[in-house]
Parts: structure tokens; C-alpha cells; sequence
């Protein structure tokens, strides 16, 4: 990994520089993160004061850059979802030892439709939000999309606006696969307190509380980076039925007026 020289600032007189020598770091190796994503892990220490960042190599070993003398929450990231927390504390010319292991459950699933690492990598319009506003003509139909489990999720849009309409997933099952279940909705962002709620063939489910989000706009103005916040659905027993399924996925809350807002 490269990192900048910045000795030159301690040459500038600059006040209230604090200087390498009265700097420390951390040393340390990443475990646990799945293998797809060995070059997309980042290690963030962060305080009330100063915030530092640096990735791994493909082994997970890393090194911070030199940080100012303090107690820090270092957080291990897979991609840009944050998987494991622990507090270090950094001294003046010191050196730390400290590994982190991802504590990121990894369940079964019948299916599931992309990765949860707090991006849209892969998904309808991904490549393009950070350079064109949703409403723009090169972008592909937001929806109202009809989605079936098999197909490829780059069929599947990165966003769901209330004013467009619902995501419809069509998906099999067979009878061993009925009774309880559980579904698992990730999501990154969301304005004006948007949340999903879901039918699933006859079966409303709960609607849930309004998220914790930034108070300003998202893929509107090019970004997906907000809370990730995964919501979790019982689906009681009955609901489900051997052969096609149908759940639909409405935008609760939200903003009401423009279809892009």
C-alpha cells in the first residue's frame, strides 16, 4: 500500500502540528471477511478529534498512518459496511499490535440478491449514480420493476422510489422449504424517513419505525452512503406456499411530490 509522505508539513511551521516522533500507529491482520472481498477491506480509527483510515492488502494485514496520541474505535469494514469494532489506544512514538475479526454473522439462505457490504456494486443504475440524476435518459427504467429470483440482479434497480411504484420479486419454493421464515432487507440510505414494507402473497407485513438517516438527499445527488440499516421480517407460518411466491417491497413514508425527490 502507498502512503504519502507528509514530513514536509513539520518544515512549514504550522501550528499545533504534532509532529511523527510524537505520533503512534497500529499494526494488525483482518480475519473472518469472506474471500470475495479480500482487496475491499478498510480499517477506520475514529474519535471525538481525528479521524485516520487505511486498507488492507489482500491478506488483511494493514498499517495506520501515524496518529495522534489518544483512544480510538477501530472498525473493520467490508467494503463500506462496518463488520467488527474494538478500542485501541495509540502512544506518542508507539507501535500496536492489534488484529480484528469480522463479527459478521454468515446464515443460510434460499436466496439471496446481491451482497450486503453497504453499496449498490451490481445492481441496476449502480454505474451510473455518482455521474447522472436519476430522472436521466441514460439511465434505465427505475420501475415499477418486476424482479424473478434467478435472474440477474443487474436486472434489479439499486433504488426504490415511493412515487414510481413497488419492487415485485417473483420467487419459487418447494415444500420443503415452507413454514417461518425470515427476510433480511438491507439498505444504505433513505430520505425523508423512507422505509420498506412488504406484502407477501396474502401476508402484510409490520410497518417499521422511521430510520435513523442523514437529513438531505441521496441518489439524487449521487450518492447511496447514508446508515446501513438491515430490516428484519418474520414471515409467519402459512404464508408461503410450494411453487411461485410474490412479495412485493412498497416504499413507506418517504417524500410525496417530485417522483425523484
Amino acid at each position: 500500500m502507498y502512503c504519502p509522505d507528509t514530513l514536509f508539513w513539520e518544515g512549514l511551521s504550522v501550528k499545533s502540528l504534532v509532529p511523527q516522533s510524537g505520533r503512534g500507529r497500529v499494526i494488525g491482520r483482518s480475519s473472518g471477511v469472506p474471500s470475495a472481498f479480500a482487496g475491499l477491506q478498510v480499517v477506520g480509527f475514529s474519535n471525538s478529534v481525528a479521524q485516520y483510515w487505511t486498507r488492507t492488502d489482500s491478506s488483511g494485514r494493514f498499517t495506520s498512518p501515524y496518529m495522534k496520541p489518544g483512544t480510538y474505535t477501530m472498525t473493520l469494514y467490508k467494503a463500506e459496511l462496518a463488520v467488527a469494532t474494538q478500542s485501541v489506544t495509540v502512544t506518542a512514538g508507539g507501535t500496536l499490535t492489534s488484529n480484528i475479526a469480522s463479527a459478521e454473522v454468515t446464515r443460510s439462505a434460499i436466496w439471496q440478491l446481491g451482497e450486503f457490504d453497504g453499496t449498490p456494486r451490481g445492481f441496476l443504475n449502480a454505474d451510473k449514480i455518482e455521474t447522472m440524476h436519476p430522472s436521466d435518459a441514460r439511465m434505465k427504467s427505475w420501475g415499477p420493476a418486476t424482479f424473478t429470483v434467478g435472474d440477474s440482479v443487474a436486472n434489479l434497480p439499486m433504488a426504490v422510489f415511493k412515487a414510481i411504484g413497488p419492487l415485485t420479486i417473483k420467487f419459487n419454493l418447494n415444500s420443503n422449504q415452507l413454514g417461518a421464515r425470515t427476510l433480511e432487507i438491507a439498505t444504505t440510505n433513505a430520505f425523508a424517513g423512507g422505509r420498506p414494507q412488504v406484502k407477501v402473497n396474502n401476508w402484510t407485513g409490520p410497518a417499521p419505525a422511521a430510520p435513523n438517516q442523514p437529513n438531505s438527499r441521496g441518489v439524487t445527488r449521487g450518492t447511496w452512503r447514508g446508515n446501513n440499516i438491515q430490516y428484519t421480517i418474520n414471515i409467519p407460518s402459512g404464508t408461503l406456499v410450494a411453487g411461485t411466491n410474490t412479495l412485493v417491497i412498497n416504499v413507506i413514508s418517504g417524500s410525496s411530490g417530485d417522483r425523484f425527490l
